[in-house]
């Protein structure tokens, strides 16, 4: 038994994490270090008329010590709610839920298959070398779900990369603590990477309390203290001349405590621990025209949850414990008949294990088979198709989708894409199986989906460049399911709505390169009216009204500054009006918060690196909610260290 584990561990690259000649020896090999600034990753096919948004690797790379939660919300055009730092975290992609956000590790779904919401608060930004956003639900690659979009976390192996070891830490205000590292070995047909984060919290910030009495009183957050680590371990072999295999590992563990309302006045306490097991094997084979891949994945999610109170009045003790696995098989094969086409195909196996206490039935699975074939073709130099069909059959229900794209070069800078697409998300097994309140007669959210989008991307003078993108897009999602209250005192879903989502998505990013210095601004801008377009019933007040938390306007600007190894950065970032109940009755304020970071790269006989950094969150002291009743820190100092070689 302990061979076959040290060959499995082998596999991954946890046990050869350094590399050895054949005496035993440990071999050192002194290269001068490179900075790598340039993407390292192929874009995967998808429709050439999908709007395609990537997070710049200096972005990712000055957001290490952040969550994902903090990246998106700070760096993209989706929408994060959030219950406060370290707290549960969830999207809202062109206006649809949370639950219509599809979210992608290296080309596995890894939404929760409970209640396919996403906590982007518990990954750290560290473990990811790529983040692609897909908007809209064109994306069929993974199946059926992304009615709103698809966000994509990828590692890519860097063969070319000599950076051995990356580590930081960083300590904010509120006793917030994190340091993680990272070690790499390559070797000619190997690459290993190990990565390891921590950060734990007080979390005790100040806020104003404007609910419990009419004048207004500063206090600290209580119960909001948490705790999270994780381990990443990448392991990449060239096989032959054509192939490669790569083993990925991640754990992730996360104890916190989860923070009331400051509208509640009753003590009660909530804590929550989460343990995630993730690992994928894939094996992709190109020659010539050819590209095949087969995939092999496990994802495992365990919540242990409990909730108490301090009241002679409320002598309840709630407890549930969650255990749900999924198990993936994919193989894709691509191919290329001529310069011009390139003819796709995969097929994808899941199955899905949820054991929960709060279902009706203690054990549920789920079959989901899925079939998915596309073509694009380039019919001229200036203009590109595509169309992609898919099927997928969940459990006993089967559900066809297809896409269609067109990409135009109108002028020289100036070009033009569009597609149409229809889709399905299937009910969660929270939405079925939740005991008390679940509907096995749900039907899946479905519907069409209209987008074009115009990009320009001239340079304005010398050293002056600029790209500028602008998207109108239209999605109906009929049958959109919510947990309405009953006559027996419980919540039950129901299809309930039917959404009209329309809106305009606007991106400039303008970059000035003039002797040692280097300016880059970037600007977004989303306007996302979502409404119920159709009454349920006699009298429905929440006929043409906005769907709540869904914000009407954001925007971010993001400004950046490089001399000789300074680095600044300022970054703004405006959420408007979120209405609260479906009726527009209530509703929290809009805010602005402003941004501001210093570094500066220190070298050290070309191989080393070190970058302190300081960092000040929420500049002027804003109050603002990101959930009702849930306030937000105010201003927060945080300085870390950065060290490479």
């Amino acid at each position: 038994m302990v061979r076959w584990i040290c060959l499995f561990l082998a596999s991954l690259g946890i046990v050869p994490l350094c590399a050895q000649t054949e005496s035993g020896k440990l071999k050192e090999i002194d290269v001068d270090s490179v900075s790598v600034t340039a993407h390292r990753k192929v874009r995967p096919e998808v429709s050439v008329g999908t709007r395609v948004s990537e997070i710049g690797v200096q972005v990712l790379q000055g957001n290490q010590t952040r969550s994902l939660s903090e990246l998106l919300a700070n760096n993209s055009m989706v929408y994060i709610k959030s219950m406060g730092q370290g707290a549960q975290a969830t999207s809202s992609f062109r206006g649809a839920g949370s639950s219509h956000t599809q979210v992608n590790w290296n080309g596995i779904t890894i939404n929760p298959n409970m209640s396919s919401s996403f906590d982007f608060s518990q990954i750290p930004v560290f473990f990811a070398d790529n983040v692609t956003l897909y908007h809209g639900n064109s994306h069929l690659k993974n199946g059926t779900g992304a009615l709103g979009g698809s966000i994509n976390i990828d590692n890519t192996p860097a063969w070319d990369d000599t950076t051995r070891l990356r580590a930081f830490a960083e300590y904010g205000s509120y006793d917030t603590y994190t340091g993680a590292a990272s070690v790499r070995f390559v070797k000619q047909r190997a690459l290993y990477q190990t990565r390891l984060y921590y950060q734990q919290s007080d979390n005790d910030y100040r806020y104003l309390n404007k609910v419990l009495t009419n004048e207004p009183f500063y206090e600290r957050r209580q119960e909001a203290q948490y705790k999270q680590a994780g381990l990443m371990q990448e392991a990449y072999f060239k096989v032959g001349r054509y192939g490669t295999i790569s083993n990925n590992l991640w754990l992730q563990y996360g104890n916190r405590r989860l923070p009331q309302p400051i509208i509640v006045s009753v003590t009660q306490h909530e804590k929550q621990r989460t343990l995630g097991l993730k690992y994928l094997f894939d094996y992709t084979y190109r020659r010539d025209r050819h590209k095949v891949s087969a995939k092999a994945a496990y994802v495992l999610d365990l919540l242990d949850y409990d909730k108490w109170f301090d009241s002679e009045f409320f002598t309840s003790h709630d407890k549930s414990f969650n255990r749900s696995q999924s198990f993936h098989l994919i193989g894709d094969y691509t191919y290329q008949p001529s310069a011009r086409v390139d003819v796709n195909a995969s097929m994808k196996y899941s199955y899905d294990l949820v054991d929960a206490n709060s279902y009706s039935t203690a054990r549920v699975g789920r079959h989901v088979a899925v079939l998915q074939g596309g073509v694009r073709w380039k019919t001229a130099d200036w203009l590109s198709l595509s169309g992609q069909v898919m099927g997928e059959m969940n459990d006993s229900k089967f559900a066809p989708t297809f896409s269609a794209g067109a990409s135009a070069r109108l002028a020289p800078k100036l070009s033009a894409k569009a597609n149409v697409s229809y889709n399905y998300k299937f009910p969660s097994l929270n939405d079925l199986y939740w005991q008390p309140g679940g509907n096995p007669d749900l039907k899946p959210e479905h519907g069409f989906s209209y987008d074009v989008t115009f990009s320009y991307t001239p340079r304005l003078a010398e050293g002056l460049y600029l790209k500028a993108e602008a998207t109108y897009y239209l999605m109906n999602i009929d049958d959109w399911i919510m947990w309405l209250p009953t006559q027996s005192w419980y919540w039950e879903p129901r299809n309930v709505q039917n959404v009209l989502s329309h809106g305009l998505e606007l991106s400039t990013e303008t970059t000035w390169l003039t002797g040692d210095w280097s300016f880059k601004l970037g600007l977004s801008y989303t306007y996302s009216p979502s409404i119920n377009r159709e009454r349920n019933f006699e009298g429905d007040n929440t006929y043409h009204k906005q769907l709540p938390y869904v914000p009407l306007n954001k925007a971010n600007v993001r400004l950046r500054a490089d001399f000789r190894g300074w680095l600044l950065t300022y970054q703004l970032h405006y959420i408007g009006v979120r209405f609260t109940s479906a009726d527009e009755t209530y509703s929290t304020n809009a805010y602005t918060i402003h941004d501001l970071e210093l570094g500066y790269d220190i070298r050290v006989r070309r191989r080393y690196k070190l970058t302190p950094r300081i960092r000040i969150d929420n500049l002027f002291d804003a109050y603002y909610e990101s959930t009702q009743y849930y306030p937000m820190p105010l201003r927060s100092i945080s300085g870390s260290v950065t060290f490479t070689f």
